[in-house]
């Protein structure tokens, strides 16, 4: 039983440390006592449907998950007139095609293969649900296998699934999720690596598959995410000395890495249609190391990552995660080697950290004298508020609506308020047209897409009201209310949907809404 498993840890771990410390025994009779109300072994086998649960809900955690994923490979692959972002545009572009074809691909030319008729929120779905899978068996797999003994192993699974992170952004498809199981992976191999050096008996043994595979996934990791080897700069240390030792096997590890990147510089070269090479993860590293193009994006106190974004990330897992006793392991070592390095960039987003989660949750300390058994409470209470929040009420409204447009063919120009930039591409059609405010004008096409971002209310009114076509004005509920509802019809609304970044108490109601204005 697990719940047996995660007792006799505690149990053996606090029995050693009773004989230094006076009072400790009551203090252990207390802890274990309230841990044996908790079935730990049903509480994970209930996130496997919640999983599935929050991978089909609708929310919308970021704009990244959407047009630096689907907006681009539906233009490619299935035709559909998308709005591509910047990072996936000529003459510099940004963003490798390359690993969006791996994770991707395989699944959209299969549906276009076939001819099936799915609309785009079913392939969204079935896109998601692959992340899901390859979550739940990629992180479970490596931190089994990773970690010394059977408690750990169970400790750092079981967080690691209860967590909203996983159970939420893991499923959505972030390229941030995509590098959490490069992440993992790496680090499973970096460990393995490790251990031989540790053990005389075992230094004989070579591991040429593995560093070869491990020179792979780093060049999907780069091409995938410029940030990638932040996480490995420190656990890289155990690499080296197993070069050092091992000369001749520096030769597979450059292979794997040289190999794929070499293809993935000739696939991005044929698809941006360039005639020098393309090398994306230059470009990105270019571009970033210019704050001046940071600030475009946000730029962020250097101590977000550490004081803001991971206390958000772990919740009151934060209190077990400070401890000496994790300090020198590979996961740890990766952690500290994200934060580090990442913190050096003034654009820090919380999503940025997701990777790390599962190296985290390796590293809880359980037996701390601060660390109450009615913490586990807490941390389940807090993850499923933050599951809840950001994966079904969070910008919730913005996928079905369009789905909704789409499913009743209702052409026209549409303006979106108050809301995350709508992606195009979830309307399945070859005539659509996105643009903003400032660029309002005619166009011959099925949808205009207008977005009206965070705009004042005087310009949504004076580009509403001047069009002649049909106009739908999509809105937070809390929103509409300051225009003149006797000048629209209701067309549709959908209730789990919350704007956080246009938050007002005063009228504060969930829900978007989409409105026909009366012309």
């Amino acid at each position: 039983m697990l719940s047996m498993d995660v007792n006799m840890y505690l149990l053996t771990t606090l029995i050693r440390n009773a004989s230094e410390k006076k009072n400790t025994f009551l203090n252990l009779v207390w802890k274990i006592d309230m841990i044996n109300i908790i079935n730990w072994r049903n509480i994970y086998l209930l996130t496997i449907p919640l999983r599935i649960v929050f991978t089909l809900s609708n929310s919308y955690i970021h704009p990244d998950e959407h047009f630096q994923s689907l907006e681009v490979l539906t233009n490619k692959i299935l035709g559909f007139e998308t709005n591509i972002p910047w990072e996936f545009e000529n003459p510099a572009p940004a963003r490798s095609y390359s690993p969006l074809y791996i994770i991707y691909g395989p699944i959209l030319y299969f549906i276009k293969s076939l001819n099936l008729e799915l609309s785009p929120i079913q392939i969204w779905y079935i896109l998601r649900l692959q992340n899901c899978l390859l979550s739940w068996l990629v992180t479970d797999f490596c931190l089994y296998w990773m970690l010394p003994v059977k408690h750990e192993r169970i400790k750092a699974v079981f967080f690691t699934s209860t967590s909203f992170v996983t159970l939420v952004f893991q499923n959505h498809l972030f390229s941030n999720s995509i590098e959490t199981l490069l992440l993992v992976s790496t680090i499973y191999i970096v460990d393995d690596l490790r251990y031989i050096q540790e053990h005389p008996d075992l230094h004989g043994v070579k591991k040429t598959t593995s560093l070869f595979v491990l020179g792979m996934l780093v060049s999907i990791g780069v091409f995938n995410r410029i940030t990638f080897p932040a996480f490995l700069i420190l656990p890289g240390w155990f690499v080296l000395t197993y070069i050092v030792s091992h000369l001749p096997s520096v030769i597979l590890l450059v292979l794997g890495f040289i190999i794929p990147s070499i293809a993935f510089v000739l696939f991005d070269t044929w698809m941006y249609q360039s005639k020098d090479f393309v090398v994306t993860p230059l470009n990105n590293l270019l571009y970033n190391v210019n704050v001046d193009n940071l600030e475009l994006h946000g730029l962020h106190p250097l101590y977000t990552h550490v004081l803001v974004n991971l206390p958000q990330i772990l919740g009151p897992g934060i209190l077990s995660f400070i401890s000496k006793r994790y300090w020198k392991t590979t996961p740890f070592l990766s952690v500290t080697s994200g934060l580090l390095f990442l913190s050096l960039i003034p654009h820090q987003e919380l999503r940025f950290l997701i990777p790390i989660l599962p190296l985290c949750c390796c590293c809880f300390d359980l037996t701390q004298k601060w660390v109450s058994p009615y913490l586990i409470y807490v941390w389940y209470l807090f993850n499923l508020t933050m599951s809840l929040l950001m994966g079904v009420f969070h910008q919730g409204g913005v996928v079905p609506i369009l789905s909704y447009i789409r499913e009743n063919e209702l052409k026209g120009t549409q303006i979106w308020w108050h809301t995350y930039s709508p992606p195009p591409w979830l309307l399945g059609s070859h005539s659509v047209e996105t643009t903003s405010l400032d660029g309002v004008k005619r166009y011959d096409k099925d949808y205009i897409i207008i977005d009206a971002m965070g705009s004042d209310l005087e310009q949504v009114e004076a580009s509403l009201y001047k069009r002649e076509e049909p106009v739908y004005l999509i809105t937070p509920i809390a929103s509409f209310h300051n225009f003149n509802d006797s000048r629209f019809k209701p067309v549709y609304n959908y209730t789990y949907h919350i704007d956080l970044d246009h938050l007002d108490w005063r009228n504060f109601q969930l829900g978007l809404g989409m409105y026909e204005l009366i012309l």
